[in-house]
């Protein structure tokens, strides 16, 4: 599957889960946004960048930015807060979509932890999948009758 078939997938697996869960959710007309979705929560509107995850060693791993190929080569853009307020990552091997709010991120990659990490491995600085979970963050919300 190519990569913006892939995106296409994502962001519609996306796009169900929250409906899910009962908000409201907005696609930008075009493709020159930063973000994929528009999620309205009922108190506030959340720019949203959906990202396919990719297992990596018991983690959902995903990509802090985005790259375009040009005649120069591949550009990575990071995404930054006065562009989105969270990513949303769908994993294949979990099922699961998460909500990753933008201030929780950093550089480069994030990893979402699934499975126990080796012995030796900081858990300060695990950041365990099941605390990102989309219906963690919104679940404790009212469904919406539309």
């Amino acid at each position: 599957m190519n990569t913006s078939r892939k995106g296409d997938e994502t962001e519609a697996l996306v796009l169900a889960e929250l409906m899910r869960l009962g908000l409201s959710v907005s696609v930008p007309f075009g493709d020159s946004d930063r973000y994929d979705l528009i999620v309205d929560d009922g108190d506030r509107l959340h720019r949203v960048q959906c990202k396919t995850g990719s297992w990596v060693n018991g983690t959902v791993r995903f990509n802090l930015y985005s790259s375009t190929v040009g005649s120069d080569g591949r550009v990575d853009v990071p995404y930054s807060a006065d562009q989105i307020d969270a990513y949303a990552v769908h994993s294949r091997e979990t099922g699961d979509a998460y909500w990753v709010p933008v201030t929780e991120t950093g550089d480069g990659e994030m990893r979402l932890r699934v499975d126990d990490p080796q012995p030796k491995a900081p858990l300060s600085r695990v950041n365990w999948a099941s605390e990102f979970l989309v219906e963690r963050y919104f679940g404790g919300r009212p469904s919406r009758d539309r």
